[in-house]
């Protein structure tokens, strides 16, 4: 067999990535066909090629492409930033290991640049690229998800559930720095800083209202206990059109475990498509001991596993 020869990647890269993503993607799509058709491959790896300071490389044997691998350095939090290959920057063709040689070439120039924080969005149907990257010393760290909508039976928890206004902001951030707070000690550390509640009902009041969402709320006994927020999240590979996002779930810490997520889960779900959502999409923290077994009780599929690896 011919060696593998690495290069840096170029724009002379371009279409034949395009062709190992379309490659990548069709496969992905057999498994999940939920998944949106991709029609343009290239503007999707030109679209992660030309963000801010990407760098990346492009392998072949023989002559025929074989794969490549692109990141871009992305702000997480204050002055954390992971370098970051999104959902179309990886592709192989073949044998996945050769994914272990093109992340030892790429890499040596992210650390020295000093990018040593790194995540990779692998589609989750690929067991033998998501074990190459298990064998990189990475390891599980969010899924992101689909399924199906369609009329659901109503789950009663003890709820009432109806539409949000501006007028439940202050229960609304009250719940999300509840959920925020749970992130913090094991097995999660998130190390995410508590925003104060002044700050998050600010946050709200500027983007809660907008179109792009869909806010529930959940009363029992007069009380708010839940929130829920879909988002009209832009299409993307993993987002089909016409779909809806679940992007927030969050339940009051005393009534968690009594209903209420599953009460607002059936709500949503109804909801979306009686509005003509064929499709859901959401994404959980691993570590994250309620949500990882919550989803996917509800029905909901892995699309995309983000790895992530810290160096040292």
């Amino acid at each position: 067999m011919p060696e593998l020869e690495i290069q840096t990647f170029s724009d002379d890269h371009l279409q034949p990535a395009a062709e190992l993503l379309s490659e990548r993607h069709r496969r992905h799509r057999e498994t999940e066909p939920l998944l949106p058709e991709l029609s343009d491959p290239l503007a999707a790896v030109e679209a992660d090629w030309r963000a801010d300071d990407a760098s990346g490389v492009f392998a072949s044997r023989g002559g025929e492409p074989v794969g490549y691998l692109i990141a871009a350095p992305t702000p997480v939090v204050a002055d954390i930033s992971w370098m970051r290959v999104w959902i179309a920057g990886q592709a192989m063709r073949g044998d996945c290991e050769a994914m272990r040689d093109l992340y030892a070439a790429a890499a040596q120039r992210w650390v020295d640049e000093g990018h040593t924080r790194h995540a990779v969005f692998a589609p989750s149907h690929d067991a033998e690229l998501v074990d190459a990257w298990f064998r990189l010393s990475f390891g599980g760290s969010a899924i992101f998800a689909i399924r199906e909508t369609g009329p659901e039976d109503r789950f009663d928890g003890g709820v009432t559930i109806r539409p949000g206004t501006p007028d439940d902001f202050p229960d609304t951030a009250r719940l999300e720095i509840a959920m925020s707070e749970a992130m913090v000690p094991a097995p999660s550390f998130s190390g995410i800083v508590t925003q104060s509640h002044d700050e998050v009902l600010e946050e709200w009041r500027e983007d809660g209202d907008s179109d792009d969402y869909e806010l529930f709320i959940a009363e029992r006994d007069g009380r708010t206990v839940g929130h829920t927020v879909l988002y009209h999240r832009p299409p993307d590979l993993r987002v089909p059109e016409g779909s809806i996002d679940l992007a927030q779930v969050s339940t009051e810490p005393e009534a968690r475990g009594t209903g209420v997520g599953r009460a607002m889960t059936a709500h949503v779900l109804g909801w979306a498509h009686e509005h003509g959502y064929a499709v859901m999409t959401t994404d959980w923290r691993m570590t994250n001991l309620f949500a990882s077994r919550f989803w996917p009780k509800r029905g909901f599929r892995p699309t995309f596993l983000r790895l992530y690896r810290s160096i040292p």
